[in-house]
């Protein structure tokens, strides 16, 4: 091909990006009540762009294994729907040259309510406890690693634990990173007052900071740890 040739073909292709509609997600849906046991569709409708791919991804890395994707990846099937399927799921699509994301939060509670949110790393459950303290803020009370002394190979779990009343509406870590490139290895695991960061077989990938997060009707704490590289 002539020097020519290509540069009237790149001016083309140059010309087609530059008048293409931006990409972007028009439409959302999701359902407003999720009962123990349903079927739930997450659905991001795309416009504009060239051919866009759309694809799901969630904070952890790891879709749940009772979920699978539809309509050319524009919906998110989630069956038999329980309290390990509540977080953040994220729609994902480019072009190569655009990108555009929409995050849904899906919490399955006493309410059977969802909600959605703007931010990207985030995960979140509903916490029950119960406490005679006066209404307040939540409180981080401690951050740790366990094991203290890690190695490459080990498996890694950061530990965060809360005091809440009334109870957490949002609990959970984010890994202060772009969601696409959370490792796979990493997943949360929730208890009553606490969520860890479980890491199965360290790696190079998995050091970064990690920010614990707590939220009920009165406010918010955030608190910063940071995983080092083994000694």
């Amino acid at each position: 091909m002539h020097t020519e040739t290509v540069v009237q073909f790149l001016a083309l292709v140059l010309f087609e990006l530059s008048y293409a509609d931006p990409l972007q997600i028009v439409f959302t849906d999701q359902p407003s009540q999720i009962m123990v046991g349903s079927e739930v569709h997450l659905t991001c409708v795309v416009s504009g762009g060239s051919s866009p791919h759309t694809t799901w991804i969630s904070p952890t890395g790891l879709l749940p294994p009772n979920s699978h994707m539809t309509n050319e990846g524009k919906t998110l099937v989630i069956t038999h729907f329980d309290v390990t399927n509540n977080g953040q799921y994220i729609c994902v699509t480019s072009d190569g040259f655009q990108f555009a994301h929409h995050v849904f939060t899906v919490i399955l509670n006493s309410g059977t309510t969802t909600t959605t949110t703007p931010t990207t790393t985030r995960s979140t459950t509903h916490a029950h406890k119960t406490t005679h303290t006066a209404p307040r803020p939540p409180t981080i009370l401690s951050t740790e690693v366990q094991p203290t002394n890690y190695h490459y190979g080990d498996d890694v779990e950061l530990i965060c634990r809360v005091e809440s009343n009334p109870p957490s509406d949002q609990l959970g870590w984010n890994m202060m990173t772009d969601p696409s490139r959370i490792p796979a290895n990493i997943n949360l695991v929730y208890g009553t007052d606490m969520v860890k960061v479980h890491i199965k077989h360290l790696t190079a990938e998995n050091i970064e900071q990690y920010q614990c997060f707590v939220q009920n009707s009165f406010g918010s704490d955030f608190q910063t740890l940071s995983l080092h590289p083994p000694k």
